[in-house]
């Protein structure tokens, strides 16, 4: 019985690029809204708080409001809806 011959070297190297390439753009990934509300937005982000600031703007514009920062955790932001 023979065994298939071993994967080149080469090969583990792009494998382990392409792992680290993933790894870091996870890390660096955009701003969404994990819930929202006439009266509240919940914002998922990563490091930038102006860029989940922006995604909260957007949320409460469509009820004719502006978002309040209230408050985070690891990687939530939450923020109130409130009157212009």
């Amino acid at each position: 019985m023979t065994r298939p011959a071993p994967a080149p070297r080469h090969h583990l190297g792009f494998v382990a690029t392409v792992v680290i390439c993933w790894a870091a753009a996870g890390c660096a990934e955009k701003p969404y809204l994990s819930d929202g509300s006439a009266t509240s937005a919940e914002v998922g982000y990563s490091r930038d708080l102006a860029a989940a600031t922006e995604v909260a703007r957007q949320h409460c514009a469509r009820y004719d409001k502006v978002p309040r920062y209230l408050d985070s955790s690891e990687n939530i932001a939450y923020f109130a809806c409130e009157p212009r």
